[in-house]
């Protein structure tokens, strides 16, 4: 398999097995966690094993989605950070092996002979620069094409690195593969994405592989995780938060008011500020924490002024409605809770941007981050994710310079 998101898998993934949910639930009849943890544990070496890089298609999808399957527990984690690259790294590798990037889920095809006119090529592959080595004029070759506009979604640099010419854009096979290097970094997001909406109906081998990766991805990144401290648990990022949250945040009217502050905003405060990636949608606070005073000092103090920017008022209106908040934190109905009450009522977790939708339309106003994004916790976590690797990529330049 050269991309286990192209067509030719998805129609695999569908034909021989019935669709993604099907997949994943016979995959632990199949696959050992040993067998998936195959794909991973070669990277700190370096030395990518043969049978990898040979792997029968069948074979490759049941191993590949079963790592999928246990990242549904942690969707932006050094889990996905390690899973992603190793598995970047393996696909890049057939590719370049099989000599072609056309078929993949880039929807790259190969430039006909003749589609680009000689003067252009000419000067474009240097074709007369006889003094280049026979390899580096190969390097030049303009071999694939993509529609500016699938380009556009995908490309970061510059548009005078590349040939552009009757709405296309023509690459060398290094610009094809950088190319389908991000195309494959979106699709792995996108997968993780919507295999976190349905991690409570998979089975435990999924659980019990996450926390196998979740070993090694520490010892991996044991030097950066030293260097940049832990990125799980801490300080809410108000910045980050999604636009439903922060139009909550903001105070919302009457009709809005219970659904903005009671429902979205508590479980999302908590959740964010608690246990951003918990493992198992029952979790307790006292499970993540040893006192209340986060609680009473970092959460609830947010929540009250968000209610009290609403109009009228929420808490002057309905006082009673601190009792609720303390019952969806999951400690029943009480304005003096105590931490062995948590787990008297469920801990709600954030509701899903297809309910947010369906009960209060007027907060959600998506941004270009809410895109393939099923919830608004998920969206705070991409968007710290992409601020650790700022960091990383900040830290290193720092090193290196």
């Amino acid at each position: 398999m050269l991309d286990p998101f192209s067509d030719k898998a998805k129609r695999l993934v569908k034909e021989e097995f019935g669709g993604i949910t099907e997949l994943l639930l016979i995959i632990p009849s199949y696959v050992g966690i040993d067998q998936a943890l195959e794909r991973v544990l070669w990277v700190k070496s370096g030395e990518m094993p043969r049978d990898l890089l040979e792997m029968g298609d069948i074979q490759d999808l049941l191993t590949f989605y079963a790592l999928l399957g246990a990242l549904a527990f942690s969707p932006y984690g050094i889990e996905m950070e390690l899973v992603k690259e190793a598995n970047s790294r393996i696909y890049a590798k057939r590719l370049r092996r099989a000599g072609r990037i056309s078929g993949t889920a880039t929807e790259l095809r190969t430039v006909d002979a003749g589609e680009i006119p000689s003067r252009d090529r000419t000067i474009l592959e240097r074709t007369h620069h006889h003094e280049l080595p026979p390899d580096e004029r190969d390097k030049l070759r303009l071999r694939y094409k993509i529609h500016l506009g699938k380009f556009l979604e995908l490309w970061e640099g510059s548009l005078k690195e590349v040939y552009i010419r009757e709405g296309y854009v023509y690459l060398t096979t290094e610009q094809a593969l950088k190319l389908w290097e991000k195309s494959f970094e979106r699709n792995f997001e996108r997968a993780v994405n919507l295999l976190y909406e349905v991690r409570d109906e998979l089975p435990s081998y999924y659980l019990q592989l996450y926390e196998r990766l979740g070993e090694i991805a520490r010892e991996y990144f044991k030097e950066r995780l030293e260097r940049m401290g832990s990125a799980e648990a801490g300080l809410l990022r108000f910045e980050l938060f999604p636009p439903c949250v922060k139009i909550a945040l903001g105070g919302v009217p009457a009709g809005l008011r219970n659904y903005a502050i009671t429902v979205l905003l508590t479980s999302f405060l908590s959740y964010a500020r608690l246990c951003p990636s918990p493992s198992r949608r029952d979790v307790r606070i006292r499970d993540c924490v040893g006192d209340l005073s986060v609680v009473e000092k970092e959460i609830l103090p947010v929540i009250i002024e968000a209610g009290n920017r609403c109009s009228p008022p929420l808490f002057e209106d309905q006082p009673h409605e601190v009792k609720n908040i303390w019952y969806h934190l999951g400690f029943g109905l009480t304005d003096k809770p105590r931490l062995e009450d948590s787990g008297n009522s469920t801990w709600y977790f954030p509701p899903n941007c297809s309910k947010i939708r369906a009960n209060a339309p007027q907060l959600c106003k998506p941004d270009r981050h809410c895109r393939n994004i099923k919830n608004p916790l998920t969206y705070y976590l991409r968007r710290l994710y992409i601020e650790s690797r700022k960091g990383k990529q900040s830290t290193e330049g720092g090193e290196n310079g």
